[in-house]
């Protein structure tokens, strides 16, 4: 098999395509032939080598589409060659063309309401399962709620929008790095996009001065903390990444206390770990979703395995939007 390799992390084009052995099922996982991996900005920390507690060499890589290979003793319910979807998340691993995975983690394609791409399969189960689990578990988005999202348009903005406007919120913005990305809101299913150096007075008047009842936020730095500055009260502030880079913004608690705030977390490859069956049964329903047509994938580009580090780059620079994709299997 082949794979592709972080051995000397530092810069986001750290990726060597290499061939390794060849993975087998233990017990209790499945390998998966991979046709596509999809691929985001934690795969640009990954081969920075952000993550202290991920040691190299590593294989990057959260999220993959491809067909059943091995089935590991124990495992009930598939069957070898079928087309299947999963996040390694945690485990990373993704940018190979055999990889091990959980089978609670591990959604079967044909069982769902329509043939589902492949590519789009890849390039949706992590962020769209992120943002169901955003909106059902952690804000509890209620009918007729609002929302802000950083990095509307984005991999993961790029489904908020659609899942919280699925789900029936009341008013979704969104924040964006440049005024090209700002005619995508309609089809993302936001009400306006803003560019994010201004998204604290454009947001104030998106909503008369009231602010909005949650903000999502996967940038960090400075638009953390003044995000504190459009909620309404008992409004939740979700941090949902750093792809800033910026450090860490400590929040007072006392300013919480006295405006009525609140701030969490969540982290899909923690979740997992801890909830492997509601995980996975968040991401059968976000691919149920897709396949029905309530949401959609905006894919912005598929780059053979050999041109990865391109990928990353592009990721880097921030132009791109929505999702990319590798061609494993070529």
């Amino acid at each position: 098999m082949k794979a592709l390799i972080v051995e000397q992390p530092g810069e986001a084009q750290a990726l060597r395509l290499k061939e390794v052995k060849t993975l087998s099922a233990a017990p209790g996982r499945l390998t998966i032939d991979v046709a596509y991996a999809g691929v985001g900005f934690v795969d640009v920390m990954l081969a920075r080598g952000e993550f202290d507690h991920v040691q190299p060499p590593y294989v990057p890589g959260l999220e993959v589409a491809g067909y059943v290979r091995e089935i590991g003793e124990g495992v009930k319910g598939f069957r070898v060659g079928e087309p299947v979807a999963a996040m390694t998340l945690s485990e990373i691993g993704g940018f190979a063309t055999v990889v091990s995975v959980r089978p609670e983690l591990t959604v079967r394609l044909a069982e769902l309401d329509s043939t589902l791409d492949l590519a789009v399969a890849a390039a949706s189960i992590v962020n769209l399962t992120t943002a169901l689990i955003v909106m059902k578990d952690v804000i509890r988005l209620q009918t007729g709620g609002s929302l802000l999202v950083h990095a509307a348009a984005g991999g993961l903005g790029s489904f908020l929008g659609q899942v919280a406007r699925r789900l029936g919120a009341g008013l979704v913005l969104g924040t964006v790095g440049s005024e090209s990305k700002k005619s995508l809101a309609s089809s993302l299913g936001y009400d306006e996009l803003c560019i994010r150096s201004g998204f604290v007075e454009e947001t104030m008047r998106a909503t008369g001065g009231q602010g909005v009842d949650a903000v999502l936020d996967p940038v960090g730095g400075a638009m953390r903390r003044a995000s504190l500055d459009v909620m309404k009260p008992f409004g939740q502030l979700v941090v949902l990444g750093n792809a800033g880079g910026e450090p860490d913004t400590l929040q007072s608690t006392q300013e919480l206390w006295f405006k009525n705030l609140s701030v969490a977390g969540f982290q899909l490859g923690t979740y997992s770990d801890a909830n492997p069956e509601r995980a996975g049964q968040r991401a059968n329903e976000a691919l149920q979703m897709l396949a029905k047509g309530e949401v959609h994938a905006d894919i912005f580009g598929t780059y053979p395995a050999h041109e990865a580090n391109e990928a990353l780059r592009l990721l880097e620079t921030g132009s791109t939007r929505g999702k990319l994709l590798l061609k494993m299997d070529e």
